[in-house]
């Protein structure tokens, strides 16, 4: 019989090393483009004016946050944008990220495109006991500091996500890292990945 509990298990475990080991991994093999991306290299091809397509929540982890994730698409809570909570796109033209607390510190995010509802974790994304996505990011630590929720910064009319985070948080010894991320036809893909150590 198993005796695991049920829902994600952040950073604990085998598997879980297992999965920040494979992250990292697939990291360090991206190619690093020769200079720092700015949001103003990768626009927006257009800004999605329409109301929002509902949330298709899929996965377990999307189900266990449904109200979440509705609540942002629909309500704009936890949706930054234009200085404020606010319902509709506020990244890549047309996808919708939502953001809220898991506790101190934790930070979970989801995104989903407002055109069709289909629902995407955001990159680094930790890891379940079965290696599926969770929407929950790794902390960002510096030095000997207990850690924060990772930094991550986007805009309404660009394709470009940063996010400075520690993947390998959970080490007495941590390595933090801004990772330049591109989300373009419906994947990401890593530009860049600067040390912040």
């Amino acid at each position: 019989m198993n005796s695991m509990p049920p829902g994600p298990v952040y950073a604990v475990g085998v598997r879980a090393l297992s999965g920040a080991l494979l992250a990292m991994a697939w990291v360090s093999a991206q190619p690093a483009t020769p200079r720092q991306p700015h949001f103003e290299d990768y626009p927006a091809t257009q800004i999605y004016k329409g109301k929002p397509a509902p949330p298709k929540i899929i996965t377990a982890e999307q189900a266990r946050y449904r109200t979440r994730i509705r609540e942002g698409v629909e309500k704009g809570w936890g949706v930054l944008r234009d200085g404020g909570e606010r319902p509709g796109p506020n990244f890549a033209g047309n996808m919708i990220v939502v953001r809220w607390g898991c506790g101190s510190p934790c930070l979970m995010m989801a995104m989903v495109d407002a055109v069709t509802g289909n629902v995407y974790s955001l990159p680094l994304a930790m890891k379940d006991r079965g290696m599926n996505d969770t929407l929950a990011l790794p902390l960002l630590r510096m030095g000997n500091s207990v850690g924060a929720n990772p930094e991550v910064n986007f805009r309404q009319d660009s394709q470009l996500l940063v996010i400075k985070a520690s993947p390998d948080y959970f080490k007495e010894n941590p390595h933090s890292y801004a990772y330049y991320c591109l989300w373009r036809d419906h994947h990401w893909a890593l530009l860049r990945r600067d040390s912040l150590d």
